[in-house]
């Protein structure tokens, strides 16, 4: 979700392994500055997914920050790797405390020059259609400090396997008579 600090550990991440990091954000901003898709469009998805197979293709990885709220942005980056050979490792993180993460929000940093990053009203929106990672991802609080998670999703992904992610599928109620 927006704010809850991705963007902190990819570049902490990236720093360490020497890997590209390819931010929706930052290619969403360049598409609205020249006029060439609305700020709110999946267009930076397609984008970095696209930047991301070419990389891979060569043999290099690469670390994708955005918020992924459907499975189908989610699909298509496994099937990216899978397609290479290529591990796919995801993290999701959240702040189990609402109210220190819509805090953090307000003071964030600015990696984006020229982007303002969305509001709390935004992930208000969000949650009404983001699906579950569920057991497609790493799960870290970041109530704790970047300092605490990010050993833990760097050996995540040193120790990532070549694994496929799994679509959410909803569940459907059963019918009155079994009940």
């Amino acid at each position: 979700m927006p704010g809850s600090g991705k963007t902190t550990l990819a570049r902490m991440v990236a720093e360490t392994l020497h890997i590209p990091l390819l931010a929706k954000d930052r290619v969403q901003r360049v598409l609205r500055d020249r006029d060439l898709a609305d700020p709110s469009s999946g267009d930076g998805y397609y984008i970095i997914l696209d930047f991301a197979d070419e990389q891979i293709s060569l043999g290099v990885s690469v670390i994708l920050d955005a918020t992924f709220p459907l499975d189908h942005f989610r699909s298509v980056a496994s099937d990216i790797a899978a397609r290479h050979d290529a591990r796919f490792a995801a993290i999701y993180c959240h702040c189990s405390d609402e109210v220190m993460w819509r805090a953090r929000m307000e003071r964030r940093v600015q990696y984006i020059p020229g982007w303002k990053p969305v509001g709390w009203e935004d992930v208000e929106r969000m949650r009404e259609y983001y699906q579950p990672w569920g057991d497609n991802a790493l799960t870290v609080d970041t109530l704790l400090p970047p300092q605490v998670n990010f050993p833990i999703v760097l050996s995540y992904i040193q120790n990532a396997t070549c694994r496929a992610y799994i679509p959410n599928e909803p569940v459907s109620e059963p019918d009155e008579e079994r009940r």
